[in-house]
């Protein structure tokens, strides 16, 4: 089923429960990392529709009381992580509503699922179907459907940019890629930061592309909470990427680039703006910051992967030891 049929006929069915209450999203990790974007829109845009999301684990130990038939989960996984495919059959065993957003749709995720969103992934993946981008574009529904969401249109005509600004970003950042690569290949600790839509997108270059692709040590921080003890730790030698996000939590972002101009010297800042998220329509541009973003600093660091030698697919641990 397309997204908007999907949404219309979880409207009939919650309605006749007595109306959405809560949209919550569920995933490990990267999967994660891509679907919050999608719960910041709720948290910013919704008005009588609570949202929160969890990790799959914590979702199925601590599962919340408030998890019913008036309660729509989307659930992530791209090969179908065996916690996250608990959490589906949990938010079901509850009477909850249960979209599974998964790689193919084969998968124990899609087969689980009432119902199934197959989102593009692997080397050839169309950034404006991937996982990021229709986990937001649920969201966009959901408040359209329940909510007549005021901005929804010029929302819908972002998706038809995105794979353009993605690829001509990638061409225009590739220089400054490359120095990064070259300048801190060696370096064992990165501090990455990011705020509002793109603290998401800070976790993922730091937790997936840097610890996990790299092995890399990494340290992900709102841009908010920087100077609330960790900008202790600025020098002129640490390592700092800051995802200067577009919208309403750029200031925060700005404020460390003040400071980082002061007390560091080895940064680097990726800039939303500069890689053309503003020629998505103002009104819903903050949004679409992950789905743009996420695809440029992972570039960033498989220029690193390129110059170290080191394969953005090898593991240590991952899928080769009972954990």
């Amino acid at each position: 089923m397309e997204i908007k049929s999907i949404i219309s006929e979880i409207k009939q069915k919650v309605d006749a429960a007595g109306g959405l209450k809560a949209v919550y999203f569920v995933a490990c990790g990267g999967s994660q990392a891509a679907i919050y974007p999608a719960k910041y829109l709720m948290q910013s845009e919704a008005e009588n529709i609570a949202t929160a999301i969890y990790n799959s684990n914590e979702f199925v130990h601590a599962t919340p009381a408030a998890l019913n038939e008036q309660t729509v989960c989307i659930i992530c996984s791209l090969n179908a992580t065996a916690e996250t495919v608990e959490a589906v059959k949990l938010a079901n065993s509850k009477g909850a509503i249960t979209i599974a957003m998964t790689g193919s749709p084969d998968t124990l995720m899609a087969q689980n699922g009432q119902y199934k969103v197959v989102y593009s992934n692997g080397d050839h993946q169309i950034y404006s179907q991937a996982n990021q981008a229709l986990a937001l574009k649920l969201a966009f529904e959901i408040l359209h459907q329940f909510e007549n969401y005021k901005n929804y249109e010029a929302a819908m005509s972002a998706y038809g940019k995105i794979d353009e600004i993605v690829a001509t970003a990638k061409e225009n950042l590739l220089p400054q890629a490359q120095r990064f690569a070259q300048e801190f290949k060696d370096d064992e600790i990165f501090y990455v930061l990011g705020s509002g839509p793109l603290f998401g997108t800070a976790y993922t270059m730091a937790c997936c592309h840097f610890m996990e692709m790299q092995w890399k040590h990494a340290i992900v921080l709102n841009s908010g909470e920087y100077f609330h003890g960790p900008f202790e730790t600025t020098d002129k030698e640490v390592p700092f990427v800051l995802l200067k996000s577009s919208g309403r939590t750029r200031p925060m972002d700005e404020r460390v680039e003040t400071f980082l101009n002061q007390y560091a010297e080895r940064f680097i800042i990726i800039d939303a703006e500069e890689v053309g998220l503003n020629r998505i329509d103002s009104s819903v541009a903050e949004f679409f910051n992950s789905v743009v973003m996420i695809p440029i600093e992972r570039y960033f660091v498989y220029q690193m992967s390129l110059v170290r030698n080191h394969s953005m697919d090898d593991r240590r641990y991952m899928w080769k030891v009972a954990y």
